[in-house]
C-alpha cells in the first residue's frame, strides 16, 4: 500500500503528464480518480444518475483547466474541489427547477381548467395534431392513453411536475385553438 509521499508524487506525475498534453495522462488519471469522484459526487447529489452527469462535466473542466494548475502536487484536492462545485451547481439548478415547475403546478391546479364535450371530438383531434410535440403527448398518453401522471413521466423522461404542468399549458393552448376557430382566427 503506498504511503502518503508515494501517493502525492503518483498524482503530481499524473498532473504533469496532462499539463503536458499526454492523453494516456489523462486515461491513467481517469482510471485512478473516476470512481472515487463518482462516489463523491453521488454522495452530494444523491443520484447516480446525475452523478455521472456531474462527472462528465467535471472532466471537461479538467482537461480544459489542468494547465493553470499551478501546484501539480494539489491535482487530488483540486479534482475534488471541482466535482463539489460542479455538483453543488447541478443541486441548485434542480433546486430552482423544481420550484419553478412547483409554483407552475400551483398555478395550474388554482387555475380553471377548460373542459370539452364529446361533440367536439373531431375538433380536438384536429386541435391536438397542431400542439407541439411535449405538450401533445402529455395529453394523448393521459387523456386518451388513461395513463397516470408517474407512467407518464417515466415515458417521456422528466419529473411529474413538468408533466403536470404541460398538460395545464398544453389544456390551455388547446383551448385557445378551440376557442379562435370558434372566432374564425387561428393561434400558432
Amino acid at each position: 500500500m503506498p504511503n502518503q509521499e508515494e501517493d502525492r508524487l503518483q498524482f503530481e506525475w499524473l498532473a504533469l503528464r496532462c499539463q503536458a498534453g499526454d492523453p494516456d495522462g489523462f486515461a491513467d488519471l481517469i482510471a485512478v480518480m473516476e470512481k472515487p469522484l463518482l462516489f463523491y459526487a453521488a454522495s452530494l447529489t444523491g443520484n447516480q444518475d446525475t452523478a455521472l452527469d456531474v462527472l462528465q462535466d467535471v472532466w471537461l473542466k479538467v482537461v480544459r483547466g489542468i494547465r493553470r494548475l499551478k501546484d501539480p502536487s494539489s491535482i487530488k484536492p483540486w479534482l475534488y474541489a471541482i466535482t463539489h462545485g460542479v455538483a453543488v451547481d447541478r443541486i441548485r439548478r434542480d433546486y430552482k427547477r423544481d420550484k419553478a415547475e412547483q409554483s407552475q403546478l400551483d398555478d395550474a391546479l388554482n387555475n380553471e381548467e377548460p373542459s370539452f364535450g364529446e361533440e367536439d371530438a373531431t375538433a380536438i383531434r384536429d386541435a391536438l395534431s397542431r400542439l407541439g410535440v411535449k405538450h401533445r403527448e402529455v395529453l394523448v398518453l393521459h387523456f386518451l392513453r388513461d395513463l397516470s401522471i408517474p407512467e407518464i413521466a417515466g415515458i417521456v423522461g422528466c419529473s411529474e411536475g413538468t408533466v403536470k404542468s404541460r398538460i395545464h399549458y398544453a389544456k390551455r393552448q388547446l383551448k385557445q385553438i378551440l376557442e379562435g376557430e370558434k372566432h374564425g382566427t387561428t393561434i400558432k
